[in-house]
């Protein structure tokens, strides 16, 4: 499944592309670090008898992790299209209001969502922006 949305920074309409091109972008940004795409992923610490997670904890991913992810999309994007990226990373960083940064990281986390087809049903139980660090349950 294609998973791109179109928004907007910095005054410019930028496409964002989740794919494999995404992921080892992400990884190429974080090369060093001791990092590496799975930082997006919660930790199951717990499963009960049918092997169902009874206690997860969040993503370790952070602020930076996402905007690289999303970097990552925006230059995947231009490539397939064999284009320069139309946005910098240093514009995303320094020229990017709050709200476009936010609605940048909303964005490949939904793209995420869609490429990696998580059901519905999952979805709550692995939101990948977590709250004070806690991940929120809800009563089934």
């Amino acid at each position: 499944m294609l998973a791109q949305k179109t928004i907007t920074i910095c005054g410019k309409e930028v496409e964002m592309l989740y794919c494999a091109a995404t992921e080892t972008g992400y990884e190429q940004l974080v090369s060093g670090t001791g990092k590496d795409i799975n930082v997006f992923l919660p930790t199951i610490l717990e499963r009960d008898a049918d092997g169902k997670p009874t206690k997860v904890e969040p993503p370790v991913a952070q602020t930076d992790d996402y905007l690289k992810l999303a970097l990552a999309s925006i230059i995947a994007a231009a490539a397939r299209k064999k284009q320069d990226p139309p946005v910098s990373a240093d514009e995303v960083m320094y020229d990017a209001s709050s709200q476009e940064v936010t609605n940048m990281i909303t964005a490949i986390i939904e793209l995420r969502t869609q490429w990696y087809i998580v059901p519905e049903a999952v979805k709550p139980e692995t939101d990948e922006t977590p709250k004070d660090g806690e991940v929120e349950t809800k009563n089934a």
